[in-house]
């Protein structure tokens, strides 16, 4: 539920350039804050859409110059409805997102946001302050506080600023972002002027090596011959300019990363450490690239069925890395019914190792998480590990300890998720009354949260019960009405009406198919990506919707390929239709065009357009229940047809 009262809107803040950040629930003690300095500030509740909830939840990002940004959560005195708190910024701070909310409402300053640029020492916002504000409105904003990506703002932004200050160009960082804004303004026609654009950046003096590489990336974007021959001029003059430039590591890395013989790839492991000794600031880089080469070497170990080989790697690893892989190889092993016995070894240390991370960390923080989301998280995965050793325990008939684990799992996830649920019931079935079975997954059905498999577990009971199929259909639709009822309502309060954007892409076939050629029909639009796994995941659940409006004249479904980093994109996601043999119509995005017209930030995202070409839905993600979903979009059909 929502909830607005008016607010100061930061207009005034945002696109101009030297103005200073006024808001009405927020008061910070700098008007114009500047990098590693102290900053006080005081939220009023009664001003906020939280006026009437039981207390704040406050949270602040720091966006860096490098794109990263941390969570601040200072202290908090608390005042009647004031809520007080200091912290210090970094030195390399740009920007400040400010975050109120109290369970589900959020205060996002009437759509607004509480941004806060970063100003240099005469009061001018920080040419890096730009791009950081600019991400915020674009997206990146509505993944951490929820409020809605407003494109045409963002762009507005970097426009008003180059009125005010052209030689803003010349800074890295804001040029970048400038382009990113031109494509996504322009979209097709956008090549043209970014040319033209780098032409003149390249004509610069003192050009440094992160000029030449943002360039490359742009001409080499474009995918035209011409532009990649400019790319590649660049890249000699670059590599002559800086011949120990960064550029070199990341070739290495590159040829690392592409490596497929095991043999070769700790070689060149060995030789980039010997040629570049590791710095601080490469730690990073370089634990990850021990973690592709342990990964590689244990998952070969595992293609031989050389377990000691396998366990032996893993010591080179982290206990982290060790339990990640642990997890996905014995799940893997499980569902094969292969080698379970060292499937359930890998598990058991897995669970262990979650279990004291969750009770007792060891591990530290990561600056993108709150207190609050590292402490869910560590559960969280938990909740997946103990899930796969369960599932390994069903396997080796091991029903009562598998048990224990897999309600565990469904547990902390609330019995909200349907694959967690299905382990949960299976195991269930096993070692329990069929009368105490039937009545745990009745209430899951009732609450949405069972999926095919759980269902046909509870036709057994009820089949063993009754000594017949006949009248189950009946009396499981009365169970699953309660659900759909309370999902029917919150689909109801989801409704849209804002027009799609209009676009035009090919099929395989290479026929053009524009959302204006589908006028008078309902439309749903999936945007996915052959490497996705929740959009794989969601493939039976959308052939079953699908399937069920195959007759349908009036209903349409758009499959969009998109965020694609293959060279071939059409045969990539070809060869992935073929295998999987679904039967979706399936449009390219070769450029990323249409998904940043929609403005997605995550896949699968799905749209539903009604008959005039209006969004009346946008659905994220997917939860596991391939029943869930061919309801909520028949819902979703349903309304957007009315």
């Amino acid at each position: 539920m929502k909830k607005l009262l008016i607010l100061c809107v930061l207009a005034v803040a945002a696109f101009s350039l030297n103005a200073q950040v006024s808001f009405t629930a927020l008061e910070i003690s700098s008007a114009k804050p500047m990098q590693n300095s102290a900053i006080k500030f005081t939220y009023n509740k009664k001003f906020s859409p939280l006026v009437k909830e039981a207390g704040v939840d406050i949270v602040i990002y720091q966006f860096t110059d490098n794109g990263r940004y941390k969570v601040i959560e200072p202290a908090i005195t608390k005042k009647n409805d004031l809520y007080i708190g200091n912290f210090k910024l970094d030195n390399n701070a740009t920007a400040l997102l400010f975050g109120f909310s109290y369970n589900d409402v959020k205060d996002n300053n009437k759509k607004d946001g509480y941004i806060v640029p970063l100003y240099d020492k005469d009061g001018a916002i920080l040419p890096e302050s730009y791009s950081s504000v600019y991400n915020l409105y674009n997206g990146q904003a509505e993944y951490l506080t929820g409020l809605n990506a407003d494109k045409a703002k963002a762009i507005s932004f970097l426009e008003d600023a180059l009125k005010n200050k052209p030689s803003l160009k010349n800074n890295t960082a804001f040029f970048g972002t400038y382009l990113g804004s031109i494509s996504s303004k322009l979209k097709g026609e956008s090549i043209p002027v970014i040319t033209q654009e780098l032409e003149a950046y390249s004509k610069r003096a003192n050009l440094t090596e992160k000029d030449y590489i943002l360039m490359i990336g742009w001409y080499n974007r474009a995918n035209k011959p011409e532009l990649k021959e400019k790319a590649n001029a660049l890249t000699t003059e670059m590599k002559t300019k800086f011949p120990q430039g960064e550029w070199q590591k990341n070739e290495l890395r590159t040829a690392f990363s592409k490596e497929k013989d095991i043999e070769k790839k700790e070689q060149l492991y060995k030789d980039f450490l010997s040629k570049y000794p590791e710095t601080k600031n490469d730690k990073l880089t370089n634990d990850l690239l021990l973690e592709q080469l342990g990964s590689a070497k244990a998952n070969a170990a595992l293609q031989r069925k050389d377990f000691d080989g396998y366990f032996k790697v893993l010591e080179q690893l982290s206990f982290k890395q060790q339990a990640s892989l642990n997890n996905n190889n014995a799940w893997n092993m499980a569902e094969k019914d292969e080698n379970l016995e060292e499937a359930k070894k890998m598990s058991w240390q897995a669970v262990n190792y979650a279990r004291q991370e969750w009770k007792e960390p060891k591990e530290a923080k990561p600056d993108y998480a709150t207190n609050k989301q590292w402490k869910e998280g560590a559960e969280r995965t938990y909740a997946m590990y103990g899930d796969t050793y369960g599932f390994i325990m069903y396997k080796l008939g091991n029903y009562k300890e598998g048990y224990t684990y897999a309600k565990e799992a469904a547990g902390i996830n609330k019995f909200k998720d349907a694959e967690y649920n299905e382990r949960y019931a299976l195991l269930a079935s096993k070692v329990l009354p069929d009368a105490e079975t039937k009545k745990i997954i009745e209430q899951l059905v009732e609450e949405g949260a069972a999926a095919s498999t759980t269902k046909e577990i509870l036709k057994t009971i009820y089949t063993k019960e009754k000594g017949f199929e006949d009248g189950y259909d009946k009396y499981i639709a009365a169970l699953e009405q309660t659900a759909n009822n309370k999902k029917r309502a919150e689909i109801a309060k989801e409704m849209l009406n804002e027009k799609a954007p209009a676009f035009a892409l090919k099929d395989f076939d290479g026929n053009e198919v524009s959302l204006a050629s589908l006028k008078g029909k309902v439309v749903v639009v999936d945007f996915w990506a052959t490497w996705c796994g929740p959009c794989i995941a969601s493939m039976p659940g959308m052939n079953k919707a699908l399937t069920k409006y195959k007759d349908n004249p009036n209903v349409k479904f758009l499959f969009v390929d998109t965020w694609e980093n293959v060279e071939d994109k059409l045969k990539n996601a070809k060869d992935f239709m073929t295998k999987k043999n679904y039967p979706f119509h399936v449009l390219m995005d070769n450029k990323d065009e249409v998904v940043s017209a929609f403005g997605v930030s995550g896949i699968p995202t799905k749209f539903v357009v009604d008959k005039n070409g209006n969004i009346r839905f946008k659905s994220v993600g997917f939860n596991g229940n391939d029943d869930a979903l061919v309801f909520e979009l028949s819902t979703m059909i349903e309304m957007a047809g009315m």
